[in-house]
This record gives C-alpha cells, structure tokens and sequence, in this order.
C-alpha cells in the first residue's frame, strides 16, 4: 500500500472520479487535508464510500482572518478527525504581517485542541519554521506530520528531535533541498504526499494524480539506495505508527 500523507481532493474538481479511481486501484491511503469547514465536509462525505480516504479537518493559514472567531464549533470536527490538517504558519507566501497574529492564534487553539483530544497535526510552516518549533513544545502536542519542509537545517534537527514525520512531495527531482532533506532524514521518519494537482503544476507544469506517489518512492528509494518495496514498506510502517 502507498501513502499520501497530504493531499487536498477539492482540488480535483471535475477530474476528482478519475483521482478516487487512482486512490482505489493503487491502494493509496490518503490523508484528505482540509482548508476550510467546507473543503472537509466534502472530503468526509467522499470517505464514507472509501475507506482509503481519510477524513483531516483544518483551516489553511491563509484563511486564518476569515474563519471568524467562533472557533468552539469545530471540536466536533476535531474529535472525529484521526489527523488535525492543514493547519499552521505561512510567513513567506503570505507577505501581509497585519495577517501573522491571527495565524498565530489560530494555530494556538488548534494544537490546544490537539493537545486535549490526543490528536496528531498536519502541519504548514513555510517562513514559520522557528514558531511552528517553539508552539509544538508550548503545547506539548504528538510529534505531528511537516507538510514539505522547505526551512533551515538547524531547525529541521530540532524537529526530527522533536519526534516530527517529514513529508516529501512532488518537487523531489526538482530541488536540490528537497533531495539534501531526504538524504540527512532518517527513513522511519518519511512519507510521501501529492499536496493536489496543482503542487505537480507549480513544479513542473504537469496535472497531478495520486499515484505520482510511486515516482516520489522511487526518488527516495534512489538516493537512499534501498530497494522501492523496502521504502514503501517502511513509509506505510511510519504512517501506521503516527495514526495509532
């Protein structure tokens, strides 16, 4: 079985049957992360026929302003949802800093929750990474899953001390970083996310599917030097051991 550990379905739009019928013939368990209420009521509905979706309720950090404040109406989601996703902190695509304090107060009552509910988080750090560190030890919470780590070496350290799983995504044979990441990280510390169609777009110029997974498998397998079958097996050990 293959993992994406971080993929957003909404994003399929009109082609999203063609993505599930991916999911469903490679055996691709997938984490389906949420940007908002509605984009994990869609999701939610999608796993009731599916059992390799897996439900994540979340709100972007470029939502964070208008999401409101009422945020008490989310534990319900929360409590049902085995991962929190995508939440975070986004310094660096998002420039306005009059935005920063309400990521941040967001992403508080989120690891809160996660906190008291026992739940792992999916987590956004782009330019955030030093505060995404310091917030995981303010609140103690599961080591949670980095979405695409794209931040200092010094601080990756701290979160793979930390206990943290560290995705890799579709830029790997794109980007020198990503390959340096996957070569200093350790393998039972890996998994393999798509992040939607449109993150193979951004990088390449190509639509995305699920099953650009086994492509991200076998980059890892090339600069560990391991066999594919020996990573995949490792990466759906990793993902078994955060969700138990």
């Amino acid at each position: 079985m293959y993992i994406d550990a971080h993929n957003h379905l909404d994003f399929y739009e009109d082609r999203l049957s063609t993505a599930i019928d991916i999911i469903r013939k490679n055996s691709i368990l997938t984490l389906a992360c949420a940007m908002d209420e509605q984009s994990y009521l869609s999701a939610k509905m999608l796993s009731n026929d599916n059992p390799l979706i897996i439900p994540c309720f979340g709100v972007h950090p470029s939502k964070a302003r208008e999401c409101g404040e009422n945020w008490d109406k989310y534990e319900e989601y929360l409590i049902e949802s085995r991962v929190i996703g995508e939440i975070g902190l986004d310094f660096h695509w998002i420039e306005d800093r009059q935005q920063y304090p309400a990521q941040i107060e967001l992403l508080e009552f989120f690891l809160g929750m996660a906190k008291k509910h026992g739940k792992v988080t999916n987590l956004h750090t782009k330019g955030a990474e030093q505060e995404i560190l310091a917030l995981l030890k303010k609140h103690s919470v599961k080591p949670p899953i980095i979405h695409w780590y794209s931040g200092p070496f010094d601080i990756m350290k701290e979160l793979l001390d930390y206990g943290c799983y560290f995705t890799v995504g579709v830029d790997l044979g794109y980007s020198q970083l990503t390959a340096e990441l996957v070569q200093s990280l350790p393998l039972d510390r890996l998994l393999t996310e798509t992040d939607g169609p449109t993150a193979l777009e951004w990088v390449n110029g190509q639509y995305g599917y699920p099953d650009y997974v086994k492509t991200i498998v076998q980059g890892i397998s090339i600069l560990k030097n391991l066999p594919e079958d020996d990573v995949q097996a490792r990466i759906y050990e990793n993902f078994e051991a955060i969700l138990k």
